[in-house]
C-alpha cells in the first residue's frame, strides 16, 4: 500500500476494469479522511467538471 506525503496535494491512482463489475480504483487515505470517512461516494457532473461528495 502506498504511503502519501503529509503535505501531498495530488494523488494519482490506477483504474482497473473487470467484465461484469465495471471500473474500480483505490481511493487514497488522505482523500477519504478529507471527505470525513464516508460510507459512500457520489460523483456529480456539472458542465465540464466532476464533483466528488462523501455520503456519511
Amino acid at each position: 500500500m502506498p504511503k502519501w506525503k503529509k503535505d501531498a496535494k495530488e494523488f494519482e491512482v490506477g483504474i482497473n476494469y473487470a467484465e461484469g463489475r465495471g471500473y474500480s480504483s483505490s481511493i487514497p487515505k488522505p482523500i477519504i479522511e478529507k471527505l470525513g470517512n464516508p460510507k459512500r461516494l457520489k460523483f456529480v457532473v456539472k458542465d465540464d467538471d466532476i464533483e466528488l461528495q462523501g455520503i456519511l
